[in-house]
């Protein structure tokens, strides 16, 4: 019963949406056959906001969002299998808060380029140029970095958890790391606020550079194009241009909300006035969201996609829930570690 139900919801969401319906259709059966894998097999399926519509619609509503979300439901499951639909460090995490349980992800190989090229060496370089100075790392990092840092963020609290680190500690000064971009628009919010709080960040005081690659990809002139090509002009009440933290600072400004990605649903669901939308974001974010806000008209003029989320098909995830592979693990020493500055977070409300 439990399965009919989903997939009759997941056809609801998706019957308006044209090709995404048409796909829908073609997979029915692979996505029945994965929705009866995880009543029989006990799974709570986390969906993140870039993963592709119909992988998207596996999760209940309660379990697809941003990595805030996320890890507060993986810190409360209690099934005994937890199913990551997303990118390896993502997964990482959900394994640091269940350590008994089985975490998996249907390809190991779902990497992030923030993450990816920056490990704890690095983490213990900056402690080690500035002593005693906080140290806050976004959540897309893995565990051997997460283990060497005071405080966990993402995009959705990082402003909170910095300004908290640096109250904690009784400075004025926070290492966030590694994302270069985010790190110098949590310092230009701060200055904003009348803040004084000096954020080092890779590029600041060093020739290093974090960044997502998806989200470089916006640019200032990209954001005023589409503001004309399609009518978007700025502080308009029946349109908007969302941008997401990971973006240049200068396409926050050309913004009229910056955010994280839950963030972005919230203001859309704040503002009911709004006719047409366009997210500064991975393009399936808009994509998902279109089956949640009907009445907003999204500019698909987006292409711009992670190639890592991408690797998240239905085919690997029906495979990894048969055969129950391609498990995340961490040793045990670095979870350890890793889950007080996750619990940090988590305990911010």
């Amino acid at each position: 019963m439990q399965t009919k139900q989903r997939i009759d919801e997941i056809e609801s969401a998706l019957k308006s949406e044209g090709d995404q319906y048409l796909d829908f259709l073609a997979n029915k059966e692979k996505i029945e056959r994965i929705l009866e894998l995880q009543e029989k097999k006990d799974v709570l399926i986390l969906g993140h906001n870039y993963m592709i519509p119909l992988v998207y619609q596996l999760s209940g509503q309660q379990y697809r969002g941003d990595s805030l979300g996320l890890s507060r439901e993986a810190a409360k499951a209690k099934n005994q299998i937890i199913l990551f639909n997303g990118v390896v460090f993502m997964a990482e995490t959900a394994k640091i808060l269940n350590p008994e349980k089985k975490v998996l992800i249907s390809d190991l190989e779902a990497g992030c380029s923030l993450a990816d090229p920056f490990r704890a060496k690095d983490v213990l370089e900056y402690k080690a140029r500035f002593p005693r100075i906080p140290v806050v790392t976004y959540i897309n990092s893995y565990a051997d970095v997460k283990a060497e840092t005071d405080y966990c963020c993402t995009s959705a609290n990082a402003l909170k958890v910095v300004e908290h680190a640096a109250k904690e500690f009784g400075v004025d000064r926070v290492i966030f790391l590694p994302d270069s971009f985010m790190g110098k628009n949590i310092e230009d919010e701060f200055n904003l606020e009348g803040k004084k709080i000096d954020v080092i960040y890779p590029g600041k005081y060093d020739k290093n550079f974090g960044r997502c690659e998806v989200h470089e990809k916006f640019t200032l002139e990209m954001i005023i194009d589409i503001r004309k090509q399609f009518n978007m002009p700025k502080n308009a009440t029946s349109t908007a241009v969302l941008a997401h933290w990971e973006c240049r600072s200068e396409v926050l400004r050309e913004a009229d909300f910056y955010g994280s990605t839950t963030g972005m649903g919230r203001y859309l669901k704040a503002h009911p006035e709004l006719k047409k939308a366009y997210l500064a974001t991975e393009c399936e974010m808009a994509a998902n969201l279109a089956s949640e806000f009907p009445n907003i008209e999204f500019v698909r003029a987006c292409s711009i996609f992670c190639q890592h989320m991408r690797k998240i098909t239905l085919d690997k995830i029906l495979h990894g829930l048969e055969n129950e592979v391609y498990e995340v693990f961490v040793e045990e020493s670095i979870r350890r570690k890793a889950l007080v500055s996750i619990e940090r977070m988590l305990a911010l409300k």
